[in-house]
């Protein structure tokens, strides 16, 4: 046995320091627990106390000094049964407090903002919004770097719930990315592509009120637009383009 595992239960590094040396020597007082794991007086008292709350350890006063001792081995069984039924618990409050925090948010005046990520996360920020508010949406000027960022796989789970959801979207891309014709599910994406010479590294998303631009860089740079009437200007910039892409 290694600290190592008994961090993987939970227990911080002090708590499974203490834990084996207590399996190891038997009971000891704090000051023992200190020259045998090198730890200060005040961590380990602080962890042992931890330990004697999940259960894991006892101790007792012996001529006013605090000894610790191991507890029953299947305490560390119940431990982590408590953990698992607390971590249920906290599930159910979190399905419940996200129902509420939908009907309020709802009901709150809705307030144009600007958001900017960092990341992949962002990319998925993005068509996680799509998905859950079951948004048509539209595409222009990704770059082929996109395909390598953002793995394959991504995008064909992203193309099963849009089916699921019957999620329609047209796309204009670079010539550069006809090959895509072959992968993308034509029942629910309409592809085009433009024969410029250049090809651009942002691409932008258009879907409900917002629109999103990705500069698609080592570590994405993302841009979220939440305004109506900027969302109908691009729309109206992508229909001026669609009428000049190619199939």
């Amino acid at each position: 046995m290694k600290t190592e595992d008994f961090i993987k239960l939970g227990l911080s590094n002090t708590e499974s320091l203490i834990y084996l040396t207590l399996l190891r020597v038997g009971s000891m007082d704090v000051g023992s627990l200190v020259k045998e794991t090198g730890r200060y007086k005040a961590n380990i008292y602080d962890a042992a106390e931890r330990l004697c709350e999940k259960g894991l350890i006892s101790k007792i006063i012996e001529n006013n000094k605090r000894i610790y001792q191991i507890q029953s081995p299947h305490n560390l069984i119940e431990f982590i049964q408590k953990k698992k039924e607390d971590l249920e618990e906290q599930e159910k409050l979190a399905i419940s407090l996200s129902k509420q925090v939908q009907l309020s948010k709802k009901q709150i005046h809705y307030i144009e903002t600007a958001a900017v990520f960092r990341g992949i996360a962002g990319v998925k920020h993005i068509y996680a919004d799509i998905i859950e508010n079951k948004l048509d949406y539209l595409v222009f000027g990704s770059p082929q770097e996109s395909e390598k960022i953002v793995q394959e796989y991504y995008w064909k789970n992203l193309h099963t719930k849009q089916r699921a959801f019957n999620i329609k979207s047209r796309m204009i891309f670079h010539k550069s990315l006809r090959h895509w014709k072959k992968i993308i599910p034509v029942d629910i994406i309409k592809l085009k592509f433009l024969d410029h010479d250049f090809e651009p590294l942002t691409e932008t998303t258009i879907y409900g009120n917002k629109v999103s631009f990705v500069v698609w860089i080592e570590k994405p740079i993302v841009t979220i637009i939440d305004n109506g009437h900027v969302a109908a200007t691009f729309r109206q910039i992508f229909e001026i383009m669609w009428k000049q892409a190619k199939k």
